[in-house]
C-alpha cells in the first residue's frame, strides 16, 4: 500500500535492502575514510532518502559513542556499526526535526517539507544528477519544550558506487553566521538610521531659533527616536540572552489594557508617517495578571510590527485581550492573508518575507513565549478571518524556577 505524502515520495527500502546498501559502501574503505576525514556532518542516502552510511562528525553531532550507545537501535541486531540506530532513517528523523513525525511517511512528506532546504536539495540532486546547495531551517527536540533551532547549509550530490546511485548529503551549522548577519542588518541599518534621525533633530534644535512650542515638539521627537533606538538594542539583547538561556524573568502585576496602550504608543510616529492605525479592540477585556512586562511587551511589539508591515496605507491593526480561568490571551489582528508557503515557516529562525538577514521577529516571539513566559503562540490566516496571532500565558507567571502549567 502506498503511503500518502504532501511532498516527497514516502516509500522506503526494506531492511534487507538497507543492509545490502550499507554493506556495499562499507566494503569500500575509500568511501569510509574519505567521509570520516570530512569535518561536515555527512551521510550517504539511498534513492528513498534513507541513511545507509554516516561519518564520524554526524555520529558526534548526535552524541553516538563508538560503541553505538545512546539511541535505540532500529537495526541494532542487523548491523555491526556504531550508528546502527540511524540506518534507514531520513536526515530529519535522525537529527530530531519536530516535523518529521507529523505524518506516517516521515521526513520529507509533510506540508512543511515543501519549503525545507534539506529535502529540496536531495530531490534536486536526484532529479538533475548534479550538486545542489540549499539553506535549511530546522527545529529539533520536543515541540514547545527544549526546542533547538538549527540553520544549516546543505550540500547534496549524487555518486555512483558499483553502478548504483546514492546521494552524499552534507550539512554545516550556519546559525552563528545567520545570527551575525541579522545583527549586522539591524545595527548597521535600522539602529544607525534611528541614530541618524536623533542626531539630525538635535542639530536642527541647536541651530534654529525656534519658538518655545516648536522646541517642545522637536524635543518630543528626539525623545521618541531615542526610545526607538533603545528598543532596537534591547530587543537584540533579549534575543541573545534567550538563546543562551541567560534571560532573566521578573514577574510583576500588570493591567491588560494599560499594557496594550503602552504598546500602541510605541507606534505613534510610524503610524503618522504611513497612514496606518493601531488600536485596542473594543471587545478587549480589562484584567490584572502577573507576567514579565519587558518580555511580554517585546512579544506584542514584534507582533504589531509584523502586522503593520503586512497592511497597506490606511490599514488597521487591532490588539485584543481576554482572560479565562487561569489563562490570559492577547491577540493582534490585521486584514492581510499570508501565503501558504509563508505560513509553514512563520516561526522558523531566519525566515522573513523582508529578505535575507531578517526573520528574528516571529522566532523570538515563540522562543520568549514558550521558554520564558510559559505560554504558546498560534495564528490563523485566511481570506475570511484575515491574520490573527494569539499569545496565551498563565494568569500568574511564577518566578524563575517555579512550576506552572502551560495554558490550554
Amino acid at each position: 500500500m502506498t503511503t500518502e505524502t504532501a511532498f516527497a515520495p514516502a516509500e522506503r527500502a526494506s531492511e534487507a535492502e538497507i543492509r545490502r546498501q550499507h554493506d556495499t559502501l562499507a566494503a569500500r574503505p575509500l568511501v569510509r575514510d574519505f567521509l570520516d576525514a570530512v569535518p561536515n556532518l555527512s551521510v550517504i542516502l539511498n534513492a528513498a532518502r534513507q541513511i545507509v552510511f554516516a561519518n564520524r562528525a554526524f555520529c558526534a553531532f548526535l552524541g553516538i559513542k563508538d560503541n553505538g550507545e545512546l539511541l535505540g537501535r532500529s537495526y541494532g541486531e542487523v548491523f555491526n556499526c556504531p550508528y546502527a540506530s540511524v540506518l534507514g532513517r531520513r536526515p530529519g528523523e535522525a537529527v530530531g526535526c519536530i516535523r518529521s513525525h507529523l505524518t506516517e511517511g516521515g521526513c520529507g512528506t509533510t506540508p512543511f517539507c515543501r519549503t525545507c532546504g534539506a529535502v529540496n536539495a536531495i530531490l534536486n540532486s536526484q532529479q538533475r544528477g548534479e550538486l545542489d546547495i540549499q539553506e535549511c531551517r530546522m527545529i529539533c527536540g520536543e515541540e514547545g519544550n527544549n526546542e533547538r533551532a538549527l540553520d544549516l547549509r546543505i550540500w547534496a550530490r549524487p555518486i555512483d558506487v558499483g553502478g548504483e546511485i546514492f546521494t552524499v548529503f552534507s550539512a554545516v551549522d550556519i546559525s552563528d553566521e545567520k545570527r551575525r548577519r541579522a545583527l549586522e542588518r539591524i545595527f548597521f541599518h535600522d539602529v544607525l538610521n534611528t541614530a541618524g534621525g536623533v542626531k539630525g533633530l538635535a542639530d536642527l534644535l541647536v541651530r534654529a531659533g525656534l519658538p518655545e512650542t516648536e522646541v517642545h515638539e522637536l524635543s518630543s521627537m528626539i525623545a521618541e527616536a531615542a526610545g526607538q533606538l533603545i528598543e532596537e538594542i534591547a530587543a537584540q539583547r533579549i534575543l541573545a540572552a534567550a538563546e543562551t538561556g541567560d534571560l532573566q524573568v521578573t514577574p510583576q502585576e500588570l493591567d491588560s489594557l494599560d499594557l496594550l496602550r503602552r504598546v500602541i504608543r510605541q507606534f505613534h510616529a510610524q503610524c503618522a508617517d504611513s497612514g496606518k492605525l493601531v488600536q485596542v479592540d473594543t471587545a478587549a477585556e480589562a484584567f490584572k495578571f502577573v507576567s514579565d512586562p519587558q518580555l511580554l511587551r517585546r512579544v506584542l511589539i514584534n507582533l504589531v510590527k509584523n502586522a503593520l508591515e503586512a497592511v497597506e496605507a490606511g490599514g488597521v491593526v487591532t490588539l485584543g485581550a481576554h482572560a479565562a480561568g487561569g489563562s490570559v490571551c492577547f491577540a493582534v489582528h490585521d486584514a492581510g492573508v499570508m501565503p501558504p508557503e509563508v505560513q509553514t515557516q512563520v516561526f522558523s529562525r531566519s525566515f522573513s518575507t523582508k529578505g535575507h538577514g531578517r526573520g528574528l521577529g516571529t522566532y523570538s516571539i515563540r522562543l520568549i513565549s514558550e521558554k520564558y513566559l510559559r505560554g504558546h503562540v498560534s495564528f490563523v490566516s485566511n481570506a475570511a478571518a484575515g491574520t490573527r496571532f494569539t499569545a496565551c500565558y498563565p494568569r500568574i507567571l511564577p518566578p524563575a524556577g517555579g512550576g506552572a502549567e502551560r495554558p490550554a
